[in-house]
């Protein structure tokens, strides 16, 4: 006598669909990662709210707390082509607003998503992208901790794990389209952009996959910026000591000097204080100084910044370069001077004693 009953039809039916074998473990997955959700959510819209609502400065060009700035501190450690297309923005205003208003729409967007469970493993995947995009302009700072490291591998990770898991069947306004819109859940796209079961082969090698990816991403760029893998603690751009390149070095006979200067390393809470400059010739002597009060004197003309936000500027004991800053410095002479044709070299003192030179050519007359 064989027995028919729905409950044995329905276990039946489970066995042979390895899709509908794992409706539970779906749920159970999308459970788990509930906490992961939430807070990857929360962490998106409050960087998108933040801007919208309760800081709008970081959306206004003319504020101090504009974002522009920021994105101009990451410019000397942003990484693979970033800090190019960063300095682009940057010489371009209206596009680097643009770009500032879809970043922020798009982390809002994948707040939103992931914290009511909306199309879940979507905004999963674009929360991928976002930490990736992070790591390569930000990863390299904090120079009391890695925080934005730690910050992007997490976000990478999560994602990942959200990618999997999906929404399940509590806090999931997928699980609610799916039951509303039943046709619409049907389509064998839907559980890959919303939520819903997978087959347990699928969800393995994903799983087993984005494992990999997470640790490798993680111990990758925590090595390739900060060192400390398999050598010692060295970072590929110092984000606790300021440092100022100079280049392109122009000096008259009668002692006047122009050259770039850039601030491409250091904190970002705090710039790189000049408060003297000099010049030195072949044998070591000094042949041209500028203190401190001359340099806080100097005229907007003769510290021309390249970028809007990042800046050299004048300070009560010399100038201050940001974190970013770059600028074309013309220092003029301070008096009957003839230099004579040789190889002399430009230091400027910081505050803190440090010294950052670089080699110029007085030529023949």
């Amino acid at each position: 006598m064989s027995d028919s009953s729905p409950t044995t039809r329905e276990t039946t039916a489970a066995a042979a669909d390895p899709t509908m074998r794992n409706i539970d473990m779906w749920t159970l997955l999308g459970l788990t990662m509930l906490g992961v959700r939430l807070v990857q959510g929360w962490v998106y819209w409050g960087g998108a709210s933040r801007r919208l609502i309760y800081s709008v400065g970081k959306l206004d060009p003319s504020s101090s707390a504009y974002m522009g700035h920021k994105m101009n501190t990451a410019i000397p450690g942003a990484i693979f082509g970033t800090g190019d297309a960063l300095s682009a923005l940057l010489h371009h205003p209206t596009l680097l607003y643009g770009a500032i208003i879809i970043f922020t729409l798009v982390e809002l967007l994948v707040g939103l998503g992931l914290v009511f469970g909306f199309m879940t493993r979507f905004f999963g995947l674009i929360s991928v992208g976002l930490a990736i995009s992070l790591m390569l302009m930000f990863g390299w700072l904090g120079s009391t901790c890695v925080d934005e490291w730690t910050m992007a591998s997490n976000s990478f990770a999560m994602g990942l794990g959200i990618m999997i898991a999906g929404g399940g069947s509590w806090w999931s306004l997928d699980h609610w389209v799916a039951k509303k819109f039943p046709r619409l859940a049907r389509h064998a796209w839907f559980p890959w952009i919303f939520s819903g079961p997978l087959p347990v082969v699928v969800v393995t090698r994903f799983a087993k996959l984005f494992g990999i990816f997470a640790i490798v991403f993680a111990v990758g760029f925590y090595s390739y910026l900060r060192g400390a893998v398999y050598s010692p603690l060295v970072a590929r751009t110092n984000p606790k000591n300021h440092h100022i390149a100079l280049s392109k070095p122009v000096l008259s006979s009668s002692g006047n000097l122009s050259l770039v200067a850039y601030v491409d390393a250091g904190p970002d809470t705090q710039g790189a204080y000049v408060i003297q400059a000099s010049i030195v010739d072949a044998s070591g002597h000094v042949v041209e100084t500028w203190g401190g009060k001359v340099l806080s004197e100097l005229a907007k003309t003769e510290l021309s910044n390249e970028y809007s936000y990042s800046l050299f500027k004048p300070t009560k004991y010399g100038f201050v370069g940001a974190l970013g800053a770059r600028a074309t410095i013309s220092l003029p002479h301070q008096g009957l001077l003839t230099l004579a044709p040789g190889n002399y070299r430009a230091i400027f003192l910081g505050i803190d004693g440090k010294q950052w030179k670089t080699q110029v050519v007085v030529g023949m007359q």
